[in-house]
């Protein structure tokens, strides 16, 4: 796919993330923000599905007969493509806490790799975008990773996952902080990404994530010139895989805290 051809895509994306996220928003102002579990610390507003079918109509209008894989409605995973992959709000749980880290996030996978994306958040005002080969903004502003080389001056968001043993993740923690590094774990996977991807954070790190957290916000972490791990890859689409999002000069420091084996 061409290059004006993925810019043009990423534009409609953007507008679509935006409307959702405002969408979203006035659900929960009306009420409809209160949750239940779909299994544990696993959350599900009226919100969410609703806001799936908003993004699914529009996206329905600008591309039809396009696939689309989407965390509450299901959909095909073949990542031939075009494949849209979306997250109605990434951040339930904040989101029906009426807390503000919440977001909406609409990817495009191409023969099996996420190439662009859409991040809206509602407040503040935050749309993240890009397309492969196109570059990476924040509210239409270039941005770019952290130029961090200290790791003891590095702040990492590390994402929790009951699709891993607890043990697991307090071990990548407690590796991490031996490293000197500062740790977050704020409920939002597609944030933390894009955090990283503008130099707010210095990495972001997952055992396991699924496509629809990651797909728009690695394909921006991606154009800002993060280092990334191969989460695209394998059967992702379906099954996820863990993540490392990362400043360059830190890939080498932060790569090996996924490996589960690790002392």
């Amino acid at each position: 796919m061409r290059p004006a051809e993925l810019l043009r895509r990423r534009d409609i994306a953007a507008v679509i993330a935006a409307a959702a996220a405002t969408h979203a928003a006035a659900i929960r102002d009306a009420g409809g923000g209160v949750a239940r579990l779909k299994g544990a610390q696993d959350f599900l507003t009226e919100a969410d599905g609703a806001t799936e079918e908003f993004i699914r109509l529009r996206l329905a209008r600008d591309f039809p007969g396009e696939a689309v894989l989407g965390e509450e409605l299901g959909g095909g995973a073949d990542g031939a493509g075009p494949l849209w992959v979306l997250d109605p709000i990434d951040g339930t749980a904040n989101f029906a806490r009426n807390a503000d880290r919440w977001c909406v996030s609409i990817g495009m996978v191409l023969e099996g790799r996420a190439v662009l994306g859409a991040v809206a958040r509602h407040a503040p005002q935050e749309l993240f975008a890009a397309a492969l080969g196109c570059g990476a903004t924040l509210n239409g502003a270039a941005i770019e990773a952290a130029a961090t080389t200290d790791i003891t001056r590095a702040i990492v968001e590390i994402g929790w996952s009951l699709r891993r043993p607890q043990a697991a993740y307090v071990g990548m923690v407690a590796r991490a902080m031996r490293l000197g590094i500062g740790t977050r774990c704020s409920g939002s996977g597609a944030l933390g990404i894009v955090e990283t991807a503008c130099g707010r954070l210095d990495g972001y790190l997952e055992l396991h994530i699924n496509a629809w957290d990651t797909a728009a916000a690695l394909a921006i972490a991606r154009e800002a010139g993060c280092w990334t791990s191969p989460h695209d890859s394998g059967a992702w689409l379906s099954h996820g895989n863990p993540i490392g999002i990362a400043a360059p000069a830190l890939a080498a420091q932060l790569a090996p805290l996924l490996d589960e084996d690790q002392p």
